[in-house]
């Protein structure tokens, strides 16, 4: 008998890149460069130009903290759903998988090759070894595979659902990985 009333929730930072540093420091200095010059151009209209220096630089620090980045996995009655938390104010679901339809599951290295034309959702932290895939048919996106760094509360979670014969080979994976 299947417990339906699991619930599992995880939050894994995503390491930033070197992409992600320098669209930082970009951004600082655009938004320095421009309150300066909009505190030059408007220096006579003293409280209008501390008005103007003070948004550019919030809207500054606004982009600056969006490009922090943080996925939610979920796992509750069956489904899993991965958000993405942009600056720890913004979220956007990502998808929401229903765990009894997965067509295949385990660790990433371990994953076949992708069906062509298949979306990728990339949700995991950037860095970790503990990466795992699922696949699934989604009704409007067809073929999905979800790349993502679960933690063992997610898994022992994702277990209770996973279709028969996955469950087994997860199982038996995961024993083997255990004894190492």
């Amino acid at each position: 008998m299947i417990n339906s009333d699991f619930y599992a929730e995880y939050l894994v930072p995503r390491k930033p890149s070197a992409v992600d540093l320098l669209k930082k420091g970009l951004i600082g200095v655009a938004a320095a460069a421009l309150a300066a010059g909009f505190f030059l151009m408007f220096f006579m209209m003293f409280p209008l130009n501390l008005a103007g220096v003070g948004l550019i630089f919030y809207l500054g620090y606004l982009f600056i903290t969006n490009i922090d980045v943080e996925y939610e996995y979920i796992v509750s009655n069956g489904e899993m759903d991965v958000d993405k938390i942009m600056g720890k104010r913004k979220r956007k679901r990502l998808v929401t998988a229903p765990i009894d339809e997965f067509t295949a599951f385990g660790k990433l290295e371990d994953a076949p090759e992708e069906i062509d034309g298949c979306t990728t959702v990339l949700a995991d932290d950037g860095y970790s070894e503990n990466r795992y895939f699922a696949d699934f048919v989604h009704k409007s996106a067809g073929n999905v595979r979800i790349i993502f760094s679960p933690s063992e509360k997610i898994l022992d979670g994702m277990e209770l659902f996973l279709p028969r014969q996955l469950k087994a080979e997860f199982k038996k994976n995961r024993r083997a990985n255990s004894g190492k």
